[in-house]
């Protein structure tokens, strides 16, 4: 095999494998919506309660929370 041959099939192999891990991280993403979905759905407004405006959802999707008006450093 040629070595321009067999960088060219590196280069393919290499574009499959990030093209799977693309696919499964939509699919990771996905399913985290429809869980998210499906948990939002059994929320129900409380007028009582006093920060009905924002929810935060952020430790279902596994990020940091950015506070409103702290910057950082």
């Amino acid at each position: 095999m040629s070595r321009s041959s067999q960088r060219h099939a590196t280069e393919r192999s290499a574009q499959a494998l990030l093209a799977e891990a693309e696919r499964q991280a939509r699919s990771q993403k996905n399913a985290r919506l429809k869980d998210l979905r499906t948990h939002a759905s059994w929320l129900v407004l409380d007028p009582h309660a006093m920060f009905h405006d924002e929810i935060d959802c952020s430790a279902l999707f596994g990020e940091i929370p950015m506070r409103k008006g702290v910057r950082p450093g």
